[in-house]
């Protein structure tokens, strides 16, 4: 994950907005305003996690709120499907990751919280994108002969939160064949997201597609390869397709060289960033390296 989580330092402005509401159309400008303002990505350099875990689920709950008024705001959507599924990985499947070796039950419920914060992501995500394009729940569904509809750049983002928590969600939800069986559909979404914008967020599709590649059935770990390789070579200064890369096709292939490489690679060049996502992945990539000998 490339994006980072925001700051809600300017949420009672939002608040206020909705105070002062009167007539339907000012209503809707209003609740737009408030959702343009909460919908802005900023950048957060907090060290403390606990805080961060704290403020962004209060900001969580104000922006959900606030985009159950106004469903097809893209773009504050797109801001609350990635809360949730950044929620999600950072402090709840990262954390049980950790725990597992302390406490099996403690990690399961970890689990089971995050999984439900997935499908909650991906609901919202993909409730707006239905808004968007009518066609698109029947389309990944294959229940019709609607044309596939091709989803704007500008959407890409939105599609793409879409897919990780839906992805996520299945995999934390192998005993629930029903979840499990949306598999096809989250890749018919990264592939129309992939279409329109490949190299989003500096090559966190790329990396999520290589994912995808090695879960899907018959996948072929060097198509794999091709995509992690495009979303390193696209990162910029992200080191998650590093990890990315480590954590799935070097494990998928049993490369411990290429493991302990990529990780290493990751922890030096994210050794003096101070932004929240390569704070995680650097984090991650230290705890990896702790767990070699399970993985191989």
């Amino acid at each position: 994950m490339n994006s980072n989580f925001r700051p809600f330092g300017l949420l009672i402005a939002s608040i206020f907005l909705t105070f002062f509401l009167t007539g339907c159309a000012v209503q809707n400008q209003l609740l737009r305003n408030a959702g343009d303002l909460l919908s802005k990505e900023m950048a957060s350099t907090e060290e403390d996690l606990e805080l961060l875990m704290h403020a962004s689920a209060y900001h969580l709950k104000v922006s959900e709120t606030l985009l159950q008024e106004i469903p097809d705001h893209v773009k504050l959507s797109e801001s609350v499907t990635r809360g949730f599924t950044q929620y999600a990985f950072v402090f709840l499947m990262d954390e049980a990751d950790r725990k597992e070796s302390e406490s099996i039950q403690i990690a399961s419920q970890l689990r089971v919280r995050a999984a439900k914060m997935l499908m909650r992501a991906k609901s919202h995500g993909l409730n707006t994108l239905s808004i968007k394009y009518q066609s698109l729940a029947a389309s990944l569904q294959n229940t019709s002969q609607s044309q596939t509809p091709t989803i704007s750049p500008d959407d890409v983002g939105l599609a793409y939160w879409t897919m990780t928590s839906w992805a996520g969600a299945i995999s934390l939800s192998k005993d629930s064949p029903d979840i499990v069986a949306d598999l096809p559909q989250v890749l018919k979404l990264a592939q129309l997201a992939w279409q329109a914008h490949p190299q989003f967020d500096h090559g966190a599709l790329a990396s999520m597609m290589g994912t995808l590649e090695l879960a899907k059935p018959g996948g072929k770990v060097a198509i794999a390869e091709k995509y992690f390789d495009l979303g390193i070579q696209w990162r910029k200064d992200q080191i998650a397709p590093l990890v990315s890369k480590a954590e799935n096709w070097a494990v998928a292939t049993q490369d411990q060289k290429a493991f302990t490489e990529l990780l290493n690679l990751a922890i030096e060049n994210g050794k003096d960033k101070t932004d929240l996502t390569n704070t995680v992945m650097v984090r991650r990539a230290r705890w990896l390296l702790t767990v070699t000998d399970n993985l191989f």
